[in-house]
């Protein structure tokens, strides 16, 4: 039975396997175990990867396709089909184009390529599953974004075989999609200059910013030095004014003093001057010193000369201190005395 199922499985696979042409994955997908999104996934399929496409079933809703070293079923609404050397949209082609109609029979198809896989052990499942889900698998959706990838590859293959005729269609198809390719590059990087530009004139306008601000902040800075330094200076000369009127009155003070001590001396001849303050005597006159070596007090103050002119007696109650010149209060002079002096008169 097993054998059998075997043979089965490879007279159905052959032709498929002779008859698979190039195809191209739209956007990214999975590679399921069987027609359908409830089936296991087998492998992720990358945008714009290469897969040779074996066959659709009826209705061409799936397709059998083999990527890398795995063989596994893709939505057409993901494929580009190679017609005529050129890449078109599988979904919009598919009464145009030879693509080759095949069954699925889960139990010979995951005896062939699915016999180590974790789920390969359901069997009796998954058999079941497609049973009641194999209505669905012949029921096209189209994508919109898969959709008009293909369609502008389509677009794009049938402008170039209008251009270049029948004999370049293979380079026309080539073209077409090295010229999308090239339109999407210089977008981005079209896109990318003006991102780059925005943000130099930015950094740019930020760096004018932050220059001019410093500028400020130096000019406020250095006028308030200029405003510190001339309050400091206003200060020195208010401080240094009441000083220079001080100094000004000691040095007044000073000269009036010293005026004051350049006045001549009270001569003895003159009228003596009266002074409550007993501090402020006047000035003897020099008078030569008696020779005192013999004798007694008496006869010296008997050889003392008297003086040019008596000065009047100062009034003995006044409490004044006596002038030097007044007369002796004990009524003899010097010629009553006992030595026998003359007075001159």
């Amino acid at each position: 039975m097993k054998l059998r199922s075997i043979l089965v499985a490879a007279l159905l696979l052959a032709p498929t396997a002779a008859l698979a042409a190039p195809g191209i994955v739209t956007v990214s997908t999975g590679l399921r175990a069987g027609p359908g999104s409830g089936f296991p996934l087998v492998d992720r399929v990358p945008g714009g990867a290469r897969v040779n496409i074996h066959g659709c079933l009826r209705g061409n809703a799936w397709c059998d396709v083999s990527f890398s070293d795995d063989r596994g079923w893709v939505s057409s609404q993901y494929l580009e089909y190679l017609y005529r050397n050129h890449y078109v949209y599988l979904p919009d082609y598919v009464d145009v184009i030879d693509v080759p109609v095949v069954p699925f029979v889960l139990t010979s198809y995951w005896s062939s390529y699915y016999e180590g896989r974790p789920w390969y052990r359901r069997h009796a499942y998954w058999n079941n599953y497609w049973t009641s889900h194999q209505s669905l698998a012949t029921r096209m959706t189209i994508d919109p974004g898969a959709a008009r990838i293909g369609r502008a590859a389509t677009r794009d293959a049938a402008i170039a075989l209008e251009r270049e005729g029948v004999r370049g269609r293979g380079a026309a198809a080539i073209s077409g999609r090295d010229a999308t390719i090239s339109r999407r590059d210089a977008a981005i990087a079209k896109r990318d200059a003006a991102i780059t530009t925005k943000r130099d004139a930015a950094i740019t306008r930020r760096d004018a910013a932050i220059t001019k601000r410093d500028a400020a902040v130096a000019a406020d800075r250095t006028r308030a030095g200029r405003s510190e330094r001339i309050a400091h200076e206003r200060t020195n000369v208010q401080t240094r004014n009441p000083r220079d009127a001080q100094a000004h009155m000691m040095r007044e003070q000073a000269a009036s003093r010293a005026a004051v001590r350049a006045q001549p001396m009270a001569r003895a001849h003159e009228a003596p001057r009266v002074s409550a303050a007993p501090a402020a005597r006047p000035a003897t006159p020099h008078v030569a010193q008696p020779n005192v070596s013999h004798g007694t007090p008496m006869n010296a103050r008997a050889q003392m000369p008297a003086p040019r002119a008596a000065a009047p007696a100062a009034p003995h109650g006044g409490g004044g201190a006596p002038h030097i010149n007044a007369a002796p209060r004990g009524g003899g002079g010097p010629a009553g005395g006992p030595g026998g002096g003359h007075e001159k008169r």
